[in-house]
This record gives structure tokens, C-alpha cells and sequence, in this order.
């Protein structure tokens, strides 16, 4: 376990998971079973978040963010290697993803909210409600303005977003 550099003493942790060997042939797969995830095939890295998870995979080494403790951070590791060797059990019966999935930025889920920040989805603002969104916390039915036949196109188009 590691302590983020940019927050010390903030009580949060990461981990660092050091393979035994290259693992970077798994990536494709990983890209294609994770709906959230950015993926540069020719660096070899690919990011996933995961509701309040993020990993970092590259060649040597998997960065796990956002422990709380020890306990956490052993569970989530454990959970995560057993996912990943998993995928690449089932790697026949997956198609590779080659592509970068990189989530819709925030600013274009703001643009086609309602912007009225009426605070009937539980966020302050709609640009907070949008970063919900990106991340998973938030959901479309949280917004009540988004279930009215004036914004059924944009509802649209936000689902059919990546996040």
C-alpha cells in the first residue's frame, strides 16, 4: 500500500500490484469486459473506473486507488486479480477490444442537461449531477426534468454515452 503523493495524510491509500510478468496481452480483454475504461494499445496502459474504483494496468504493474484501509485495499486487490485472470480464462469466448472507450467528457453530459440546478437529483448544480453521471454515482432517473417529453432526445443521447 501506497499513500498518493498528491494527498499525504489524507487517509486514503493505493496499492501497487507488481506481476510476476508482462501482462499487457490481457488488456484487450480487460478493455472489452469493462464498460469504463480508456485504452492505449500502443503505450500498453488502460485505465478503468469502476464506481469508486480506479486501476491503472500497465506491462509490470496494476495501481489500485482509493483504499481506506488495509482490510479494503487487501479485498479489493484479491478481488481484482481474481476478475483479471478470470477474463483471461474465459479469453476464448471474449472478442478483444482494441479501441479506446474513453468516457464522454462532463462538459458534453452538462450540455444537454436541463441546467435548471434545481437540486431534485441530490447535486448542488447540473454540472455536478454530470459528474455523477461520468462516474457512475448518479443515474438518469435522478433527474426528474430528464423524464419530461421536452428533454426525451437529450435522455437519449446521454444514454447512449459511454461512461
Amino acid at each position: 500500500m501506497v499513500e498518493p503523493g498528491c494527498t499525504p495524510g489524507a487517509g486514503r491509500w493505493g496499492v501497487l500490484v507488481s506481476p510476476s510478468g508482462d501482462i499487457s496481452s490481457v488488456f484487450p480483454y480487460l478493455n472489452a469486459v469493462f464498460h469504463n475504461s480508456s485504452y492505449d494499445h500502443e503505450n500498453k496502459i488502460l485505465i478503468v473506473r469502476e464506481q469508486n474504483q480506479a486501476y491503472a494496468f500497465r506491462p509490470d504493474e496494476i495501481r489500485i486507488a482509493r483504499a481506506d484501509d488495509t482490510w479494503q485495499a487487501e479485498r479489493i486487490t484479491a478481488e481484482l486479480v481474481e476478475k483479471v485472470n478470470r477474463i483471461w480464462q474465459e479469453r476464448d469466448t471474449i472478442t478483444p477490444n482494441y479501441t479506446d472507450k474513453s468516457p464522454a467528457p462532463v462538459i458534453d453530459i452538462f450540455k444537454l442537461l436541463p441546467r435548471t440546478n434545481c437540486r431534485k437529483c441530490g447535486y448542488l448544480t447540473c454540472l455536478a449531477f454530470a459528474a455523477g453521471l461520468r462516474q457512475g454515482a448518479a443515474h438518469l432517473e435522478d433527474c426528474p426534468h430528464l423524464a419530461l417529453p421536452e428533454y426525451a432526445e437529450s435522455r437519449q443521447k446521454i444514454a447512449s454515452m459511454s461512461f
